[in-house]
């Protein structure tokens, strides 16, 4: 074989070895077997959860627990709803926020409170719109349909809201829920007393418990772009499936998850004091 080309495929081959080991230090996290880089998009003191996404304005909303509250029997856990614009935090402060949804089909964003379920209007004030004096824990909007389910304190009862006739009904067979998310065929994942992850499908009566998950591990729930049902847990994210007991593994975490939203083919994670996205941009 000819020195010279010996020696090019050498350096080819050296080049790829160096482009790839670049790559891996730029883009060392894998989600769903692709590579991704992570940036701090937000520092702040308390444990930030509950994170959603405005598509329209690029907004992302969440929940700042203040720890030594949640920790402390004897007081009422502290809560603040924040809306995280062009980078800087601002608190809604007319409203004791417990949880936020995006109604994307009519651009819409609702706080859940401790007195009832709000609109936040365009100066980031929250107004009330319905379910007075009732304690809504937990919020999730489903965009195939006009309604919201509600997760409502003491007993974290499950109720579905429609938005146009401003009526609520219990959901059936969903005992409670401290998370939850509605896919787009109305199957119903969440996690209850029993502190593991359920689906209850549609027109079923007895809800399906996912294997493989450690008990007491679930953190938060969504479901990305492409209707699919994340779950983030202690140990990493999983996609869950309603035809499948076993949760497929998309991600490996070293830290324990507080809230997670999706915006495009970006992921944000929260944990304690912090929040990061993570892109795939700029590791294709």
């Amino acid at each position: 074989m000819d020195t010279n080309i010996q020696k090019t495929r050498m350096l080819s081959y050296l080049l790829m070895i160096l482009i790839s080991s670049t790559a891996a230090e730029i883009c060392p996290y894998i989600y769903d077997n692709q590579s991704y880089t992570r940036t701090s998009v937000l520092t702040i003191k308390g444990l930030p959860t509950n994170l959603v996404i405005n598509p329209h304005t690029n907004d992302l909303l969440f929940t700042l627990i203040d720890l030594e509250s949640l920790q402390n029997d004897e007081v009422q856990t502290k809560m603040d709803q924040y809306i995280l614009k062009n980078g800087e935090p601002i608190k809604i402060d007319n409203v004791n926020g417990q949880a936020a949804a995006v109604d994307v089909n009519y651009d819409k964003v609702y706080i859940a409170s401790d007195d009832g379920l709000n609109i936040l209007n365009k100066t980031n004030k929250a107004n009330f719109v319905s379910l007075k004096d009732e304690d809504i824990v937990q919020i999730y909007k489903p965009q195939n349909k006009d309604e919201l389910y509600a997760v409502i304190f003491p007993e974290n009862e499950v109720y579905v809201i429609n938005l146009k006739r401003n009526e609520k009904k219990k959901v059936d067979y969903v005992p409670c829920a401290y998370i939850i998310a509605v896919d787009a065929d109305d199957n119903i994942y969440y996690e209850c007393d029993s502190k593991y992850v359920k689906v209850l499908l549609k027109d079923f009566q007895e809800p399906i418990e996912f294997v493989g998950i450690a008990k007491n591990t679930a953190r938060a729930i969504t479901v990305d772009g492409n209707n699919r049902v994340v779950l983030a847990a202690n140990d990493g994210l999983y996609h869950l499936k309603p035809d499948s007991l076993i949760p497929k593994k998309l991600m490996q975490l070293d830290f324990v998850p507080a809230g997670i939203a999706f915006k495009d083919d970006d992921l944000y994670l929260s944990t304690n004091s912090i929040i990061y996205k993570y892109s795939h941009t700029d590791c294709e």
